[in-house]
């Protein structure tokens, strides 16, 4: 009884595989709408930046603000190009740090592409006689970024 109530259950099975590989003609595949990016929790959206090109200045690193910074903060540089953006580069790691940034009256805040769950990366710098100050909040503080001082090195046209 249990070998027959098997055999009908596979015969269905079997059935039902067939129909549904039967003669129907191929459909065509329908627009969709693209899903939304996954965001970890805290993350702000993705946002288009200033592109890294074209005219800039160069700020090397010059001296620490608070306390002894460590030697990716003492290799380390800014690159402020005129459309805006911003690269932040040292010798002492891979890859660089990217974002945009505003200039007004001396006062610079910079707008970050990187983030932390703790909190939104900033950082404000204000630019005096060839020196950018530069002061990050404390999230970017406890991801090790050091305040510290640049000059300008060179300008590119």
């Amino acid at each position: 009884m249990m070998a027959t109530a098997f055999c009908r259950g596979a015969l269905l099975t079997v059935a039902l595989a067939a129909m549904a590989c039967g003669d129907a003609a191929p459909t065509s595949p329908t627009a969709g709408i693209a899903p939304s990016p996954v965001l970890a929790p805290g993350q702000p959206p993705p946002r288009n930046f200033p592109p890294l090109a074209g005219p800039s200045r160069t700020f090397a690193f010059d001296h620490e603000l608070d306390y002894r910074v460590s030697d990716g903060t003492k290799n380390s540089l800014f690159v402020l190009y005129d459309t805006g953006g911003f690269a932040l580069r040292s010798s002492s790691w891979t890859g660089e740090y990217h974002g945009g940034y505003t200039e007004a009256g001396g006062l610079i805040t910079f707008d970050w592409e990187g983030w932390s769950v703790a909190g939104p990366w900033g950082a404000t710098g204000t630019l005096k006689d060839g020196v950018l100050t530069v002061h990050y909040n404390d999230v970017m503080q406890w991801s090790d970024f050091e305040n510290a001082a640049y000059r300008l090195t060179r300008s590119v046209q």
